[in-house]
């Protein structure tokens, strides 16, 4: 287990919260959002997605913000799926995000009669076969942030996911097509790509050696950071086309520039350096973190 054992023990790993919205159709039946919901919710909260056994306050805490776009039938659903995880740091009140990704392409078919059913080797639906993926990915996150690559066995189920919709289903999604940086399909052939490995590392000294350290020694800990993104920025080079550096920056850039926004200046010009590179479509935000510090 993750943390201390406390009394009471589940099965399950996950605490979401889900929401569902359709804020641009007109006329939709809102209790058929709702239902689905609820419906998305007990899945995930009532399914086991791995043998480990979770202490009550261990429970990864994930959201999950479904928009719905598009209504082509009654009981076919199209949109966007935005999946977080969050884990609390050591020693402290804080929570990071472990895991944001924005998944494009939620094509589901659902009803309000329909049962969720769980199968961890058979393709049902499009819609239980997304949670589940999602759920391997989440636990495959917070584990890598414990130990390096920790994960790896539950990015392996998520590639069965895949593997299991792809040749079951018509949906595009699970195919290595379309957006590659917010593919399903690409998302865990990273993950498990033997020459994305240094990522997996890289993770855990993020969350161990810097978060869950930094009430000890702040500076050391921006420092230890500094040496992450450099690692990352390596990563990118040498594969300039993989979805983890978009995952990384999409995960912890908000989070980076509220950790270097008071530090040292010199620690503030690396930060920004290896943010350009690892973020170039945002370079003016990082350019105006120095400007700020000019005017101070």
């Amino acid at each position: 287990m993750r943390w201390a054992v406390c009394s009471l023990l589940w099965a399950q790993e996950l605490l979401p919260i889900v929401n569902v919205q359709a804020p641009g159709i007109q006329g939709i039946d809102r209790s058929i959002l709702q239902q689905m919901q609820r419906d998305i919710t007990q899945y995930l909260m009532n399914n086991r997605f791995s043998e480990d056994v979770f202490a009550g306050n261990e429970r990864i805490k994930c959201i999950f913000t479904i928009t719905i776009t598009a209504l082509p039938n009654p009981t076919r659903f199209e949109g966007t799926m935005q999946v977080q995880a969050i884990r609390p740091v050591l020693n402290s009140t804080y929570e990071t995000l472990v895991f944001n990704f924005n998944d494009q392409n939620f094509r589901v078919d659902y009803s309000a009669t329909q049962t969720l059913q769980f199968s961890e080797n058979t393709y049902i639906d499009n819609l239980t076969a997304l949670l589940n993926f999602y759920a391997y990915i989440i636990l495959g996150m917070d584990y890598n942030s414990f130990g390096a690559e920790a994960g790896i066995p539950f990015f392996q189920k998520a590639q069965q996911v895949v593997n299991l919709a792809a040749a079951n289903s018509n949906e595009s999604a699970w195919q290595p097509a379309g957006n590659f940086l917010r593919s399903r399909y690409w998302l865990v052939e990273n993950l498990l790509n033997t020459s994305y490995k240094a990522f997996h590392s890289l993770m855990y000294r993020y969350h161990r050696d810097a978060l869950d350290k930094m009430h000890k020694d702040l500076p050391a800990s921006r420092e230890v950071l500094l040496e992450v993104l450099l690692g990352m920025v390596k990563l990118a080079r040498e594969h300039p086309n993989s979805i983890l550096t978009r995952l990384f920056v999409d995960t912890k850039g908000n989070e980076l520039m509220q950790i270097f926004q008071k530090s040292t200046s010199e620690q503030k010009q690396r930060f920004v350096e290896a943010m350009k590179q690892l973020d170039p479509n945002n370079l003016a935000v990082y350019e105006n973190l120095l400007q700020e510090e000019k005017e101070r």
